[in-house]
């Protein structure tokens, strides 16, 4: 008898696997998000293909050897031997970065407000579709028009903003002639 737990307990091993893969379906909403789900949402559900392999381990590179004294150390970056970047492309670089820094901090909050006006649209959108009279029609018609416009100020007011951080940093960054 101590020879069926034992069998029971390989068979359940070989058996979590299956269980464990699942077809996944990828689907299209109303107002065009993406959603995936393990069931079929309609007839144009699509099955994804899954990775069935394992990604391989990260391969370890040996640490570099210590400087000697005196020697300056190098940067991983840079190949040995080349000389150290100029003044002006390290400037170039702060530029860069504050280019970057300054439209991921004005774009981000921008996106954040366009996309709840978005959702606002498309919930406007199903009330639309479901407005028994021409009055209602109207009057959403209306809200999703100011939402629209809404969308277009938000859009200019960003790109202007990135456009004035943009000469600020340039102004900063670069040496006046």
């Amino acid at each position: 008898m101590p020879f069926l737990p034992a069998t029971l307990l390989l068979l359940l091993l070989f058996l979590l696997p299956a269980g464990a893969s699942a077809q996944v379906y990828k689907c299209k909403g109303k107002s065009g998000e993406t959603a995936y789900s393990e069931h079929p949402c309609d007839a144009n559900a699509q099955p994804m293909k899954l990775r069935s392999e394992r990604l391989p381990a990260p391969v370890a590179l040996p640490p570099p050897p210590p400087a000697e004294a005196g020697e300056p150390e190098q940067s991983p970056l840079r190949e040995s031997g080349s000389p150290p970047p100029a003044p002006a492309e390290q400037d170039r670089s702060a530029e860069r970065g504050c280019i970057a820094t300054a439209t991921a901090s004005i774009y981000g909050p921008s996106n954040d407000r366009v996309a709840t006006y978005q959702q606002q649209m498309a919930m406007l959108g199903e009330q639309l579709d479901n407005a028994a009279d021409a009055k209602r029609s109207q009057a959403l018609q209306a809200r999703m028009d100011n939402l629209r416009r809404a969308i277009s100020r938000e859009h200019a007011y960003a790109h202007d903003q990135v456009n004035a951080a943009r000469r600020r940093c340039v102004e900063q960054y670069r040496p006046t002639p």
